[in-house]
């Protein structure tokens, strides 16, 4: 006679897979809960590193930005010294040209050429006199025009002396001279080079 199983053995089969199931299921639950919290604890990490990052950066950048204040600050101020230096300078040129042009006038007159005035203001030559013929103030201007540093000569006029009060009239009325007025004017582009032709041209005479 074949021996039979009464044994409930299909409950106990299902009790142990459903043991194994449930048991399967808290491990992955708890490794799935450790890897989350490592995960967390490793980006609460990584926020903090940018965090001390972002303020490091923060630092540098104010740190930077003080110093190109200062640097701006640093540039105006050698444009305000450069500046007042170059007034300087336009001061000491401004004596030199008058010096320059002290020195070379004499040569640009010639005889007949009677001066009475000279002005010089903002880099321009105003000069007033009077002349025996229109020809002389014409070879004036083009000694004028032949210079190195002396610039854009204008005759404004040339009349005659009546009604003239000025001390070149005087002596012409005196000595019996026949003159005409005339008022030129003409440009001073200072620079060093023009000078250093200019002295160089004074000394070749």
């Amino acid at each position: 006679m074949s021996n039979i199983n009464l044994l409930p053995w299909r409950e106990v089969l299902k009790a142990r897979k459903d043991r194994s199931f449930y048991t399967n299921m808290l491990i992955v639950l708890i490794v799935a809960t450790i890897i989350g919290a490592c995960a967390y604890v490793g980006v609460l990490q990584m926020v903090e590193r940018q965090k001390e990052r972002n303020n490091y950066l923060t630092t540098e950048i104010k740190k930077l930005d003080d110093k190109i204040s200062k640097i701006s600050s640093l540039k105006a101020d050698i444009q305000s010294m450069l500046q007042r230096m170059d007034t300087i300078n336009r001061l000491q040129e401004s004596r030199n040209q008058v010096v320059h042009l002290l020195n070379d006038l004499p040569s640009f007159v010639s005889s007949g050429i009677y001066l009475d005035k000279v002005a010089f203001k903002d880099g321009m030559v105003n000069v007033t006199g009077a002349t025996e013929a229109h020809l002389r103030v014409v070879s004036m201007i083009r000694a004028i025009e032949a210079s190195p540093w002396l610039k854009n000569p204008v005759i404004k006029d040339i009349v005659s002396q009546r009604n003239s009060n000025s001390v070149v009239a005087a002596a012409a009325a005196k000595f019996g001279l026949n003159l005409n007025n005339f008022d030129l004017s003409f440009s001073v582009p200072y620079s060093k080079e023009q000078t250093e032709v200019s002295a160089k041209n004074r000394g070749r005479r």
